[in-house]
């Protein structure tokens, strides 16, 4: 009866064709040869479709593949697109179609999200068409390296029991203000920048700047702000905790070491309790920031008003960062890549739209500091983002002579990106 009832239960697997794969999707499960009765693994969950992956798969001769209903819509091209021109353009009208809520949730009387008098946002200066400067970048750089150490002896109180240094806490919020202040586009740069894989004390700094940023874009106030950085910023204390062998990044490599990596959110939450000196929202963030919109997350698999308003801003920030964190190890996966993944799984309703739409607002649809190609043919690197028109980013084009021209492509008609360039590509155009 049982091997019966087994018999009768549908597949989770689809077949789909290689030609109709999109390229710089993040697997969730992994993927089979679909015309081989003998369930011939080709990838396993974790790696990204890439050129290479399909053009590997097409010299074995595979025509088809078997992909689980987890990963179907994500992986499936839409209608008109194809895999040479890549997803820009539905990437671009699904980004449209997050700036076109927003005027609707921001009436809602229970939308979280509000610029008020008393926002933070107002205190930033405005994006403007300049240049980074050299000794603010450096000054940036300095400071992060002294924060990421700073965060360290942070984990270690925690960890050791011992009483936390509520000025060291403290300092991390305060640069952070005082960064963005001065210059929002040139914070999330560092902030964005990949971190080794493991380097939990970084990642959390890292991701906590970029929940900052995507905060002041919803507008919220200095507290909220704070208490948001303080969440992201500690809330790996409890993988050190756990056994990370089988674990890369956030990627269990088999069903037990999924096991193991859902405890830390409830290890990181008892240790944050044991000392007064985090908030409660803190908390929340810190244990919820792996909970998911459609119940898919972990520990306990809640959703939407279940999970606090600011640990869905959190899982957001910590999803990019873990992205492009992975991608650096292929130079064929760009950071717009991660962006693309955020924006469907929002669409798909795994994400919060406004937490996607406020990540959009701070880097932009194509990342600040990342290659892209123009209309004109021109390679430019993206400085700055202009807010609310994701895809008309501030950009510095070099040209053959060796000189660097910037342009804010919201002010130029005729400008305009037409995909981002993969770190391989670039590193070829440059020799």
């Amino acid at each position: 009866m049982v091997a019966r009832i087994i018999k009768q239960k549908s597949s989770p697997y689809s077949a789909l064709n290689i030609d109709r794969l999109r390229m710089g999707v993040k697997l969730q499960a992994p993927i089979y040869d679909a015309e081989s009765e003998k369930n011939i693994l080709l990838l396993a969950s974790g790696k990204s479709i890439t050129k290479t992956t399909i053009q590997n798969l097409k010299k074995r001769g595979i025509r088809s593949v078997r992909v689980h209903e987890r990963d179907l819509s994500n992986l499936t091209l839409a209608p008109g697109e194809n895999q040479s021109s890549g997803s820009t353009a539905s990437l671009r009208l699904q980004s449209q179609k997050l700036k076109n809520r927003q005027a609707d949730e921001t009436k809602r009387t229970n939308s979280p999200w509000q610029i008020q008098s008393q926002s933070f946002l107002h205190e930033v200066t405005p994006p403007a068409t300049t240049a980074y400067s050299p000794t603010l970048q450096t000054e940036y750089r300095k400071e992060f390296a002294v924060l990421t150490k700073v965060t360290d002896d942070i984990y270690k109180q925690i960890l050791g029991a011992s009483r936390i240094s509520l000025s060291q806490i403290q300092s991390v919020t305060n640069s952070s203000f005082s960064q963005m202040m001065q210059d929002m586009d040139l914070f999330v740069l560092e902030g964005i920048t990949p971190v080794a894989l493991g380097n939990f004390c970084r990642h959390g700094l890292q991701m906590s700047s970029l929940a900052m940023a995507m905060g002041t874009q919803l507008g919220l106030q200095r507290e909220h702000l704070s208490q948001l950085c303080i969440g992201c910023l500690v809330h790996d204390t409890g993988m050190v905790k756990i056994n990370t062998s089988g674990i890369v990044g956030h990627l269990p490599s088999r069903p037990i070491d999924s096991l193991e990596l859902r405890k830390h959110p409830v290890i990181t939450y008892n240790l944050l309790s044991e000392s007064n000196e985090f908030s409660m929202i803190s908390r929340m963030v810190a244990y919820q920031i792996h909970e998911r919109c459609d119940g898919s997350g972990y520990p306990r698999g809640q959703k939407q008003n279940q999970i606090h308003p600011f640990a869905k801003i959190a899982a957001v920030a910590d999803e990019f960062i873990s992205l492009v964190s992975l991608a650096a190890a292929n130079a064929e996966v760009h950071p717009y890549q991660a962006v693309e993944q955020l924006i469907y799984g929002a669409s798909r309703g795994i994400f919060d739209s406004s937490a996607v739409r406020a990540l959009l607002q701070s880097i932009s649809l194509y990342p600040v500091g990342s290659a892209v190609e123009l209309n004109q043919g021109q390679l430019a690197t993206v400085l700055r983002t202009n807010r609310q028109q994701y895809d008309a980013p501030v950009v510095s084009v070099l040209h053959p002579d060796g000189k660097t021209q910037i342009f804010n492509l919201q002010e130029h008609d005729d400008l305009r990106v037409i995909r981002a360039i993969p770190h391989a590509e670039l590193e070829a155009l440059c020799l």
